[in-house]
C-alpha cells in the first residue's frame, strides 16, 4: 500500500509546474515563519530540497540572515544513515551526491549532534493529518528521529496535494508534530 501512495503522490506532486512550486513555497514559507517555535528556535535543521519537493533554499537563507544555526543532512550511503553538518554559506558549500540531492562538500562537514536540534524540517512525498508519513522508502529520517529529544518540534512542509486521508502507520515510523501546506498548518494528533 505505501509503495502505491508513494507512486500516486509522486506523480501528483511531479505534475505541478515549476511556477507553481517557486510560489506555493513562498506561501509555506510565510507560515513557516509565523511559528512561534520556530522564532524561538537557535538550532534549525532544515533538509535541502529537491526535485519537486516543497523548495526550501530561501528558507534557509532567511534563518541564515535572522542569526540562527542551520543544519542540513548528509546521507551516508555506505551505512543507509542520515548525519548532520551546520550549513554557513549555501553559494560555497554545496555538491550534489549520488542522487543529485545538494549537501555540504567534505571540507565543510561541521558535524552537529542530533539532540543538540530545537527544530526540525522534514521533506516527504505524503502524509496524513496523524502526522504520518510516507518518504522514499530508504528509512533515513525515521531512524534520524528516534536521535531527536521528544520536546522538539518536527515539521513536514507539503503542497496540499500531498494530504493523504490516511497512510498505513507502520512500527518504525516517527509521525511529524505539524504539517505547513500553502493553505494550512496542520496540527498532528
Amino acid at each position: 500500500m505505501k509503495k502505491q501512495q508513494r507512486k500516486q503522490f509522486s506523480e501528483k506532486r511531479d505534475s505541478l509546474s515549476i511556477e507553481e512550486i517557486m510560489e506555493r513555497s513562498l506561501k509555506i514559507k510565510e507560515k513557516l515563519f509565523s511559528l512561534k517555535e520556530l522564532w524561538k528556535a537557535k538550532k534549525v535543521m532544515v533538509y535541502i530540497s529537491f526535485k519537486s519537493e516543497v523548495r526550501t533554499r530561501e528558507i534557509i537563507l532567511e534563518l541564515r540572515s535572522r542569526k540562527k544555526k542551520v543544519i542540513v543532512p548528509v546521507i551516508d550511503f555506505k551505512k543507509n544513515n542520515l548525519h548532520l553538518s551546520e550549513l554557513k554559506n549555501w553559494n560555497k558549500e554545496l555538491i550534489r551526491n549520488k542522487y543529485g540531492i545538494f549537501q555540504p562538500a567534505k571540507e565543510f562537514l561541521r558535524t552537529f549532534k542530533p539532540s543538540e536540534l530545537d527544530f526540525v524540517i522534514v521533506p516527504g512525498i505524503a502524509f496524513d493529518v496523524k502526522g504520518n508519513r510516507i518518504g522514499f522508502g530508504k528509512g533515513y529520517y525515521d531512524k534520524f528521529l528516534l536521535k531527536i529529544p521528544k520536546k522538539v518540534p518536527v515539521v513536514a512542509l507539503a503542497f496540499e496535494e500531498q494530504i493523504a486521508e490516511k497512510i498505513k502507520k507502520e512500527k518504525h515510523d516517527i509521525p511529524v508534530h505539524k504539517i505547513i501546506t500553502e493553505k494550512q498548518v496542520i496540527e498532528c494528533k
